[in-house]
């Protein structure tokens, strides 16, 4: 199955906070998980759990980062 390039956006709006949000609430909660597994007692559910929620949140705040900053270039006039 071919990817697509998602579509430019047009505007900002709710779902796009929710999403940066929930990424970077994603973010610290990941390395909790990660710090408590390793402190008490190292188990692979844990260190995949919490790994898990780290390299989401961290793939939803680029990906957020990101579009935040291609609908800054079109609001600006500097659509490339």
């Amino acid at each position: 199955m071919r990817r697509h390039p998602m579509p430019r956006p047009e505007r900002f709006t709710a779902v796009d906070l929710l999403r940066i949000g929930l990424g970077v609430l994603m973010v610290p909660l990941g390395v909790i998980i990660l710090a408590r597994t390793l402190a008490i007692a190292v188990t692979v559910p844990g260190i995949l759990v919490g790994g898990a929620f780290l390299a989401f949140g961290l793939h939803q705040v680029w990906l957020a980062w990101s579009r935040y900053r291609l609908y800054r270039q079109d609001k600006e006039g500097g659509a490339k």
